[in-house]
């Protein structure tokens, strides 16, 4: 018999509307059991039945009953949110990017060590419904054959271009 995995989230926005819309369609042996936000949790719970919800995520990380936390807030805020995580012996599951400084992933990376958790980077995009729809429309013949995209986009001045199986920064 199999776990069901009990998953609290940090944060409301965009990003945690899609996570939790992932988690509810995609992943079927996970529970969103609880979702902390200091601004709009309780609605966010409400609307989406989630059992628990709290303002602060301090808070929610003190719950025994869950094992991974899902973090979907500003850049600037994931390192200490996922080292809090980590410390609280709680699996972590990241939005991108991980962070804003090699300093802070580092400091991520062994305090996730440290404790015995994994931490997971999600690209939400992947869920996003035109995506899943495009996917669908391959899938079923509709558009064409798969094959390997290429991407370009630029981060605070640095331009990445990817082909799907790496990406590199060239200088702008």
């Amino acid at each position: 018999m199999s776990k069901t995995v009990k998953v609290g989230m940090v944060g409301t926005g965009f990003v945690g509307d899609l996570h939790h819309a992932a988690f509810q369609g995609w992943v079927h042996n996970a529970e969103v059991v609880a979702v902390s936000s200091p601004h709009s949790a309780s609605k966010f719970a409400e609307e989406r039945g989630i059992a628990q919800s709290y303002s602060d995520y301090h808070e929610m990380l003190k719950d025994k009953e869950i094992d991974v936390i899902d973090i979907g807030i500003p850049n600037d805020l994931h390192c200490q949110v996922v080292v809090d995580a980590a410390r609280a012996g709680k699996h972590v599951i990241i939005e991108k990017p991980l962070c804003v400084t090699l300093e802070e992933a580092d400091e991520m990376i062994e305090e996730c060590k440290k404790a015995g958790v994994l931490l997971m980077y999600a690209e939400e995009l992947l869920f996003a419904p035109k995506y899943v729809r495009a996917k669908k429309l391959i899938d079923e013949g509709a558009i064409g054959e798969r094959s390997w995209p290429s991407s370009l986009r630029s981060t605070r001045g640095r331009i990445w271009v990817g082909s799907g199986m790496e990406t590199v920064q060239v200088e702008a």
